[in-house]
Protein backbone atom coordinates (compact mmCIF):
# COMPACT_ATOMS: atom_id res chain seq x y z
CA UNK A 1 0.00 0.00 0.00
CA UNK A 2 1.44 3.33 -1.06
CA UNK A 3 1.89 6.15 1.44
CA UNK A 4 -0.42 8.51 -0.46
CA UNK A 5 -3.23 5.95 -0.24
CA UNK A 6 -3.33 5.96 3.58
CA UNK A 7 -4.64 9.49 4.00
CA UNK A 8 -7.76 9.91 6.12
CA UNK A 9 -9.77 10.91 3.08
CA UNK A 10 -9.20 7.41 1.73
CA UNK A 11 -10.80 5.80 4.82
CA UNK A 12 -13.33 8.20 6.34
CA UNK A 13 -17.01 8.05 5.45
CA UNK A 14 -20.16 9.74 6.75
CA UNK A 15 -20.85 6.87 9.15
CA UNK A 16 -17.36 7.31 10.65
CA UNK A 17 -18.17 10.94 11.46
CA UNK A 18 -21.16 9.67 13.44
CA UNK A 19 -18.89 7.20 15.27
CA UNK A 20 -16.64 10.15 16.14
CA UNK A 21 -19.66 11.87 17.72
CA UNK A 22 -20.15 8.66 19.69
CA UNK A 23 -16.67 8.78 21.21
CA UNK A 24 -16.92 12.56 21.68
CA UNK A 25 -19.94 12.18 23.95
CA UNK A 26 -18.23 9.30 25.73
CA UNK A 27 -15.27 11.55 26.46
CA UNK A 28 -17.61 14.33 27.61
CA UNK A 29 -19.20 11.82 30.00
CA UNK A 30 -15.80 11.14 31.56
CA UNK A 31 -15.22 14.89 31.95
CA UNK A 32 -18.63 15.20 33.63
CA UNK A 33 -17.64 12.45 36.07
CA UNK A 34 -14.47 14.37 36.93
CA UNK A 35 -16.68 17.40 37.69
CA UNK A 36 -18.88 15.08 39.79
CA UNK A 37 -21.89 15.73 37.57
CA UNK A 38 -23.07 12.14 37.15
CA UNK A 39 -26.50 12.96 35.74
CA UNK A 40 -25.04 14.83 32.77
CA UNK A 41 -22.45 12.07 32.39
CA UNK A 42 -25.24 9.51 32.14
CA UNK A 43 -27.11 11.61 29.57
CA UNK A 44 -23.94 11.93 27.48
CA UNK A 45 -23.65 8.14 27.44
CA UNK A 46 -27.26 7.83 26.27
CA UNK A 47 -26.52 10.29 23.45
CA UNK A 48 -23.50 8.16 22.54
CA UNK A 49 -25.87 5.16 22.33
CA UNK A 50 -28.01 7.10 19.84
CA UNK A 51 -25.02 7.87 17.61
CA UNK A 52 -23.77 4.29 17.89
CA UNK A 53 -27.15 3.06 16.65
CA UNK A 54 -27.27 5.55 13.78
CA UNK A 55 -23.80 5.00 12.29
CA UNK A 56 -24.49 1.42 11.19
CA UNK A 57 -27.85 2.43 9.70
CA UNK A 58 -26.24 5.27 7.73
CA UNK A 59 -23.50 2.94 6.49
CA UNK A 60 -26.07 0.45 5.18
CA UNK A 61 -28.19 3.14 3.54
CA UNK A 62 -25.16 4.59 1.75
CA UNK A 63 -24.01 1.09 0.70
CA UNK A 64 -20.54 1.76 2.03
CA UNK A 65 -17.77 -0.50 0.73
CA UNK A 66 -15.16 -0.98 3.47
CA UNK A 67 -12.89 -3.92 2.56
CA UNK A 68 -10.25 -2.94 5.14
CA UNK A 69 -12.72 -2.74 8.04
CA UNK A 70 -11.92 0.88 8.97
CA UNK A 71 -15.50 1.63 9.97
CA UNK A 72 -15.75 -1.49 12.13
CA UNK A 73 -12.56 -0.63 14.00
CA UNK A 74 -13.41 3.02 14.62
CA UNK A 75 -16.83 1.96 15.89
CA UNK A 76 -15.28 -0.53 18.34
CA UNK A 77 -12.75 2.03 19.59
CA UNK A 78 -15.55 4.53 20.18
CA UNK A 79 -17.62 1.91 21.99
CA UNK A 80 -14.87 0.97 24.45
CA UNK A 81 -14.64 4.63 25.52
CA UNK A 82 -18.34 5.52 25.55
CA UNK A 83 -19.75 2.23 26.87
CA UNK A 84 -16.73 0.81 28.67
CA UNK A 85 -14.62 3.51 30.29
CA UNK A 86 -17.30 6.19 30.79
CA UNK A 87 -19.93 4.05 32.60
CA UNK A 88 -17.25 2.45 34.77
CA UNK A 89 -16.02 5.92 35.70
CA UNK A 90 -19.55 6.70 36.91
CA UNK A 91 -19.74 3.48 38.91
CA UNK A 92 -16.32 4.02 40.50
CA UNK A 93 -17.17 7.61 41.38
CA UNK A 94 -20.28 6.44 43.24
CA UNK A 95 -18.42 3.61 44.99
CA UNK A 96 -15.46 5.73 46.07
CA UNK A 97 -17.82 8.35 47.55
CA UNK A 98 -19.17 5.73 50.00
CA UNK A 99 -15.86 4.56 51.51
CA UNK A 100 -12.34 3.67 50.48
CA UNK A 101 -13.05 -0.07 50.79
CA UNK A 102 -16.16 0.25 48.66
CA UNK A 103 -14.08 2.18 46.15
CA UNK A 104 -11.50 -0.63 45.99
CA UNK A 105 -14.16 -3.32 45.47
CA UNK A 106 -16.02 -1.28 42.87
CA UNK A 107 -12.72 -0.56 41.11
CA UNK A 108 -12.22 -4.33 40.68
CA UNK A 109 -15.76 -4.68 39.31
CA UNK A 110 -15.15 -1.78 36.92
CA UNK A 111 -11.88 -3.28 35.71
CA UNK A 112 -13.49 -6.70 35.08
CA UNK A 113 -16.36 -5.11 33.17
CA UNK A 114 -14.05 -2.96 31.07
CA UNK A 115 -11.77 -5.89 30.17
CA UNK A 116 -14.74 -8.10 29.26
CA UNK A 117 -16.14 -5.31 27.10
CA UNK A 118 -12.79 -5.00 25.35
CA UNK A 119 -12.64 -8.75 24.75
CA UNK A 120 -16.18 -8.78 23.43
CA UNK A 121 -15.53 -5.96 20.95
CA UNK A 122 -12.29 -7.56 19.75
CA UNK A 123 -13.96 -10.93 19.23
CA UNK A 124 -16.75 -9.26 17.28
CA UNK A 125 -14.26 -7.72 14.87
CA UNK A 126 -12.62 -11.12 14.37
CA UNK A 127 -15.75 -13.23 13.81
CA UNK A 128 -18.13 -10.71 12.20
CA UNK A 129 -17.50 -12.00 8.66
CA UNK A 130 -17.05 -15.64 9.65
CA UNK A 131 -20.39 -16.60 11.20
CA UNK A 132 -23.76 -16.92 9.56
CA UNK A 133 -25.69 -15.08 12.26
CA UNK A 134 -27.23 -11.68 11.85
CA UNK A 135 -27.27 -10.75 15.56
CA UNK A 136 -24.61 -10.56 18.27
CA UNK A 137 -22.54 -13.23 19.99
CA UNK A 138 -22.47 -12.15 23.61
CA UNK A 139 -24.28 -9.23 25.20
CA UNK A 140 -23.53 -6.01 23.25
CA UNK A 141 -21.51 -3.53 25.29
CA UNK A 142 -23.97 -0.63 24.71
CA UNK A 143 -26.61 -2.69 26.54
CA UNK A 144 -24.29 -2.89 29.57
CA UNK A 145 -23.90 0.89 29.58
CA UNK A 146 -27.65 1.46 29.19
CA UNK A 147 -28.38 -0.82 32.15
CA UNK A 148 -25.99 1.07 34.42
CA UNK A 149 -26.85 4.66 33.50
CA UNK A 150 -30.63 4.15 33.39
CA UNK A 151 -30.48 2.35 36.73
CA UNK A 152 -28.63 5.34 38.15
CA UNK A 153 -31.08 7.85 36.63
CA UNK A 154 -34.16 5.85 37.69
CA UNK A 155 -33.90 6.92 41.32
CA UNK A 156 -33.73 3.31 42.54
CA UNK A 157 -29.95 3.00 42.42
CA UNK A 158 -28.15 0.67 44.82
CA UNK A 159 -24.38 0.25 44.52
CA UNK A 160 -24.40 -3.45 45.48
CA UNK A 161 -27.12 -4.31 42.95
CA UNK A 162 -25.27 -2.30 40.29
CA UNK A 163 -22.04 -4.20 40.99
CA UNK A 164 -23.82 -7.56 40.67
CA UNK A 165 -25.48 -6.47 37.41
CA UNK A 166 -22.13 -5.39 35.97
CA UNK A 167 -20.44 -8.68 36.91
CA UNK A 168 -23.29 -10.61 35.30
CA UNK A 169 -23.11 -8.38 32.23
CA UNK A 170 -19.35 -9.03 32.07
CA UNK A 171 -19.95 -12.76 31.88
CA UNK A 172 -22.69 -12.35 29.27
CA UNK A 173 -20.49 -10.12 27.09
CA UNK A 174 -17.79 -12.78 26.71
CA UNK A 175 -20.25 -15.68 26.51
CA UNK A 176 -21.41 -17.36 23.29
CA UNK A 177 -25.06 -16.55 23.98
CA UNK A 178 -26.70 -15.13 20.88
CA UNK A 179 -28.53 -11.79 21.14
CA UNK A 180 -30.73 -10.61 18.26
CA UNK A 181 -30.59 -7.15 16.78
CA UNK A 182 -33.53 -4.96 17.77
CA UNK A 183 -35.46 -4.41 14.54
CA UNK A 184 -38.87 -3.71 16.06
CA UNK A 185 -39.71 -0.12 15.12
CA UNK A 186 -42.12 0.23 18.03
CA UNK A 187 -39.40 -0.65 20.55
CA UNK A 188 -36.88 1.59 18.80
CA UNK A 189 -39.40 4.44 18.80
CA UNK A 190 -40.24 3.90 22.48
CA UNK A 191 -36.55 3.89 23.42
CA UNK A 192 -35.89 7.06 21.40
CA UNK A 193 -38.85 8.77 23.06
CA UNK A 194 -37.62 7.82 26.54
CA UNK A 195 -34.12 9.16 25.79
CA UNK A 196 -35.64 12.36 24.42
CA UNK A 197 -37.68 12.82 27.60
CA UNK A 198 -34.54 12.34 29.68
CA UNK A 199 -32.52 14.85 27.70
CA UNK A 200 -35.17 17.54 27.45
CA UNK A 201 -35.94 19.61 30.59
CA UNK A 202 -39.16 17.68 31.13
CA UNK A 203 -39.76 16.19 34.54
CA UNK A 204 -41.57 12.84 34.27
CA UNK A 205 -41.45 11.47 37.81
CA UNK A 206 -43.63 9.25 39.95
CA UNK A 207 -42.45 10.20 43.40
CA UNK A 208 -38.65 9.76 43.38
CA UNK A 209 -38.76 7.49 40.34
CA UNK A 210 -37.72 8.84 36.94
CA UNK A 211 -40.26 7.09 34.70
CA UNK A 212 -38.41 7.30 31.31
CA UNK A 213 -35.20 6.03 32.90
CA UNK A 214 -37.08 3.19 34.60
CA UNK A 215 -38.73 2.17 31.31
CA UNK A 216 -35.33 2.05 29.56
CA UNK A 217 -33.83 0.13 32.49
CA UNK A 218 -36.58 -2.51 32.38
CA UNK A 219 -36.30 -2.87 28.58
CA UNK A 220 -32.51 -3.28 28.86
CA UNK A 221 -32.91 -5.92 31.59
CA UNK A 222 -35.44 -7.85 29.49
CA UNK A 223 -33.02 -7.82 26.57
CA UNK A 224 -30.18 -8.89 28.85
CA UNK A 225 -32.03 -11.96 30.16
CA UNK A 226 -34.21 -12.82 27.16
CA UNK A 227 -31.77 -15.33 25.66
CA UNK A 228 -29.98 -16.35 28.84
CA UNK A 229 -31.42 -19.88 28.55
CA UNK A 230 -29.35 -20.39 25.41
CA UNK A 231 -26.36 -20.85 27.70
CA UNK A 232 -27.74 -24.33 28.42
CA UNK A 233 -28.11 -25.23 24.73
CA UNK A 234 -25.48 -27.38 23.01
CA UNK A 235 -22.76 -25.31 21.34
CA UNK A 236 -23.22 -27.33 18.14
CA UNK A 237 -26.39 -25.35 17.53
CA UNK A 238 -24.41 -22.16 17.09
CA UNK A 239 -24.54 -20.85 13.57
CA UNK A 240 -21.27 -21.54 11.77
CA UNK A 241 -20.79 -20.82 8.10
CA UNK A 242 -18.06 -23.44 7.74
CA UNK A 243 -20.21 -26.12 9.37
CA UNK A 244 -23.15 -25.14 7.20
CA UNK A 245 -20.92 -25.33 4.10
CA UNK A 246 -19.68 -28.77 5.12
CA UNK A 247 -23.24 -29.97 5.61
CA UNK A 248 -24.24 -28.63 2.18
CA UNK A 249 -21.23 -30.38 0.61
CA UNK A 250 -22.16 -33.64 2.32
CA UNK A 251 -25.73 -33.36 1.08
CA UNK A 252 -24.46 -32.60 -2.43
CA UNK A 253 -22.13 -35.60 -2.39
CA UNK A 254 -24.87 -37.91 -1.13
CA UNK A 255 -27.30 -36.57 -3.73
CA UNK A 256 -24.79 -37.00 -6.57
CA UNK A 257 -24.04 -40.52 -5.37
CA UNK A 258 -27.74 -41.39 -5.28
CA UNK A 259 -28.37 -39.90 -8.71
CA UNK A 260 -25.32 -41.64 -10.19
CA UNK A 261 -26.42 -44.95 -8.68
CA UNK A 262 -29.94 -44.48 -10.01
CA UNK A 263 -28.68 -43.67 -13.51
CA UNK A 264 -26.41 -46.72 -13.44
CA UNK A 265 -29.32 -48.91 -12.36
CA UNK A 266 -31.51 -47.54 -15.16
CA UNK A 267 -28.74 -48.20 -17.70
CA UNK A 268 -28.38 -51.75 -16.41
CA UNK A 269 -32.11 -52.31 -16.71
CA UNK A 270 -32.17 -51.07 -20.30
CA UNK A 271 -29.12 -53.16 -21.13
CA UNK A 272 -30.74 -56.28 -19.68
CA UNK A 273 -33.92 -55.54 -21.63
CA UNK A 274 -31.93 -55.12 -24.83
CA UNK A 275 -30.04 -58.37 -24.25
CA UNK A 276 -33.29 -60.18 -23.57
CA UNK A 277 -34.88 -58.82 -26.71
CA UNK A 278 -31.84 -59.78 -28.77
CA UNK A 279 -31.80 -63.23 -27.23
CA UNK A 280 -35.48 -63.74 -27.97
CA UNK A 281 -35.00 -62.48 -31.51
CA UNK A 282 -32.05 -64.83 -32.07
CA UNK A 283 -34.00 -67.76 -30.68
CA UNK A 284 -36.94 -66.94 -32.94
CA UNK A 285 -34.58 -66.68 -35.88
CA UNK A 286 -32.96 -70.02 -35.06
CA UNK A 287 -36.40 -71.67 -34.77
CA UNK A 288 -37.45 -70.19 -38.08
CA UNK A 289 -34.32 -71.37 -39.85
CA UNK A 290 -34.70 -74.81 -38.33
CA UNK A 291 -38.30 -75.04 -39.51
CA UNK A 292 -37.33 -73.89 -42.99
CA UNK A 293 -34.55 -76.51 -43.13
CA UNK A 294 -36.96 -79.23 -42.06
CA UNK A 295 -39.53 -78.15 -44.67
CA UNK A 296 -36.84 -78.10 -47.34
CA UNK A 297 -35.69 -81.56 -46.31
CA UNK A 298 -39.24 -82.89 -46.35
CA UNK A 299 -39.75 -81.35 -49.80
CA UNK A 300 -36.60 -82.97 -51.11
CA UNK A 301 -37.58 -86.33 -49.67
CA UNK A 302 -41.03 -86.02 -51.26
CA UNK A 303 -39.52 -85.20 -54.63
CA UNK A 304 -37.19 -88.20 -54.36
CA UNK A 305 -40.12 -90.52 -53.56
CA UNK A 306 -42.15 -89.13 -56.47
CA UNK A 307 -39.20 -89.71 -58.80
CA UNK A 308 -38.87 -93.29 -57.60
CA UNK A 309 -42.57 -93.92 -58.17
CA UNK A 310 -42.34 -92.57 -61.70
CA UNK A 311 -39.38 -94.80 -62.47
CA UNK A 312 -41.21 -97.89 -61.21
CA UNK A 313 -44.27 -97.05 -63.37
CA UNK A 314 -42.11 -96.71 -66.48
Amino acid sequence: MRLKSVGMGYFLAVSDAISILNIAFGFLAILMVIDNNLIYASLCILLAVVFDSVDGWVSRKLNRVDPLGFGMNIDSLADIVSFGAAPMAILYSIGSSISSWAGYLIAIVCMITLVCGLLRLTRYNVIADKINYRGFVGLPIPATAIILVTYYLSGLFNIAVAAVLMLLASFLMISTIRYPKVDNYYLIGLGALMILLLILPIQVFIGPINLPALVLFVLALVYMFMTFLEFFIDDDMTFDRDKASDKVSNVREITESKVSSSVTNVKDVFKNMKDTINQISNEDLDVGLKEDAEEEKEKEEKEVKEAEIVEEVE
